[in-house]
């Protein structure tokens, strides 16, 4: 009796199970918001795979401020992605960092010259800077050279 129970049983339960493929469909439309130098900046439906010098395209061009040089315009975009081509605007708007900066970039600060940007690489190498403000402690740098330059420097 038990043995045709176990036949019955086993029967009676094969076949009903199927395997399940739990692989994920992938869209292959993506959204991607672009903005900053384009000329019609907003949220485009883009094919999976398209390169940023498509989405460029999409968003009707570069406007004529742009800066393309730090670009890879063949890099392929994703689903969600923020995309900020920057301008010539913003790029001459960077700030200089204090701690960090070459005797070059210090030179591009007002009233700045290769004398005074030795003083500071000189300063932040003996204790970088903590504050804006701690650069008066270099030797040349006041009150007038410090408010002419704190709005284009950071740490």
């Amino acid at each position: 009796m038990c043995i045709l129970l176990i036949v019955f049983f086993g029967f009676a339960l094969a076949g009903r199970y199927e395997p399940v493929e739990l692989s994920r469909t992938v869209s292959s439309v993506i959204q991607v918001e672009i903005k900053g130098g384009v000329n019609t900046p907003g949220v485009y439906e883009l094919k999976r795979g398209t390169s940023l010098e498509e989405a460029i395209q999409a968003a009707g061009g570069t406007s004529e401020d742009a800066d393309l040089s730090a670009i890879a315009l063949t890099t392929p975009i994703e689903h969600d992605e923020l995309i900020v081509i920057p301008t010539r605007n913003e790029q001459t708007a960077r700030l200089v960092s204090i701690n960090t900066a070459t005797s070059e970039e210090l030179q591009t600060l007002s009233g700045i010259g290769p004398a005074m940007a030795q003083r500071i690489i000189d300063y932040r190498q003996a204790q970088p800077f903590q504050t804006l403000e701690e650069i008066k402690n270099v030797k040349g740098i006041g009150e007038k050279m410090f408010e002419k330059i704190k709005e284009h420097i950071c740490l």
